[in-house]
């Protein structure tokens, strides 16, 4: 079953004006299956094939001499295969036909400096992250209610039939660990990798502090640094900026942590359904994560970068989600509850106040209403593409 993708109207819009179009997103999050659906004539290669792999680190301009008479090219997971890169460079300044090599890869393999410099003004890069709301809506298969959202999380193979979202993510973790992270860099305890990624997980939605994180891993700060490094660069989680403006010294300055799935950041704080629901503490981290990554998600679809930061101050007043973007400001309060209360306004006024500007304000929450008030506007979860 294929779930229509919001970026294919993006990609396709890419691929006209760019020689190289790159498309990155965590591992299974769809990205080999929408190219093989945009570009069905092209002829598809994986970097994960032994033979492949082989001739194209071994002798990159045969390689890629080999397939200059087909449509075009698809390189699946080209974060294997880095010695490709500089020959792509040579191959598209002799011939810059819009579109020809798709890239892929579950890594942010641009962040490489040789790639980077390799492919500088060649390529268009986009990020396909797990299904959004929007899509899984279109495609009928939205949750009712957000905890059951939550707990089967955005990957699309769980909503294939007969798959268990439990032993989804449970083989998601193995496999990721095992095999992903060991080819990305050469970690020698496993086992306290996996524990940390338990411990990040069990930090959703709070203000990041390395010490704390480090000492309850039992491992050094530039250690626990490096990892999250890795998480990052897997597009496993995001830390999500403070917001700096003319307020001072009483902002607190320490991002805040979220995944980028929150099926994923419930199984690593091993957590099922029933604990979701009862458990609100749990359920409001996760529910304020799904919402801002869906954000995220959105602003993808329509090839936007998202310039995100949340406010907290020394005494706690808070926004969880400051949106600045194309000249407006949008600031906006998630509440997991499903019942509204005029309260949930409160802050966003105050904040309004402080910094003396026009901002929007936004209240998301988990219940069915979109409503225009005097305060500001009210947004379903069901409903998050009319935040932007």
């Amino acid at each position: 079953m294929f779930i229509e993708r919001d970026l294919m109207r993006i990609i396709k819009s890419g691929i006209k004006q760019s020689p190289i179009v790159a498309i990155i997103g965590p591992r299974q999050s769809g990205k080999s299956t929408l190219i093989k659906k945009i570009f069905p004539d092209y002829v598809y290669l994986d970097m994960q094939d032994a033979d492949i792999f082989d001739f194209a680190n071994k002798d990159p301009k045969g390689f890629l001499a080999t397939y200059l008479d087909r449509a075009g090219v698809i390189i699946d997971e080209a974060q294997y295969a880095p010695n490709l890169f500089s020959q792509l460079k040579v191959e598209v300044d002799k011939n810059p036909k819009p579109g020809y090599y798709i890239l892929s890869g579950s890594q942010n393999f641009l962040l490489h400096e040789k790639i980077s410099e390799s492919l500088a003004g060649r390529v268009y890069l986009y990020t396909l992250l797990p299904l959004s709301i929007k899509e899984l809506k279109q495609a009928n298969l939205l949750a009712e209610r957000a905890e059951d959202q939550i707990y089967k999380g955005f990957y699309p193979r769980v909503y294939q039939p007969q798959i268990s979202a439990h032993d989804y993510y449970e083989n998601y973790i193995s496999t990721y660990v095992e095999r992903d992270i060991r080819s990305i860099r050469n970690i020698d305890n496993i086992l306290a990798f996996k524990q940390f990624m338990q411990l990040c997980a069990l930090r959703t939605g709070t203000t990041l502090n390395y010490s704390d994180l480090a000492s309850s891993c039992g491992i050094s700060v530039s250690t626990a640094k490096s990892w999250l490094g890795l998480l990052e660069t897997s597009l496993i989680l995001f830390l999500l900026p403070s917001y700096h403006d003319n307020l001072g010294k009483r902002i607190t300055k320490s991002p805040k942590l979220y995944f980028y799935d929150v099926g994923l950041a419930a199984r690593l704080m091993n957590v099922d359904l029933e604990t979701i629901i009862q458990k609100r503490t749990i359920y409001g981290a996760l529910f304020e994560n799904m919402v801002i990554v869906d954000i995220i998600k959105n602003f993808n679809a329509q090839g936007l970068r998202s310039g995100l930061t949340f406010f907290r101050d020394v005494n706690k007043n808070e926004i969880d989600l400051i949106l600045e973007f194309g000249g407006k400001t949008k600031v906006i309060e998630i509440k997991a509850s499903g019942t509204v209360n005029r309260t949930f306004f409160q802050t966003l006024t105050w904040f309004r106040k402080q910094t003396q500007n026009s901002q929007e304000a936004v209240v998301i929450y988990g219940g069915d209403q979109n409503q225009n008030r005097s305060d500001g506007e009210l947004i379903s979860w069901k409903n998050l593409e009319n935040v932007i």
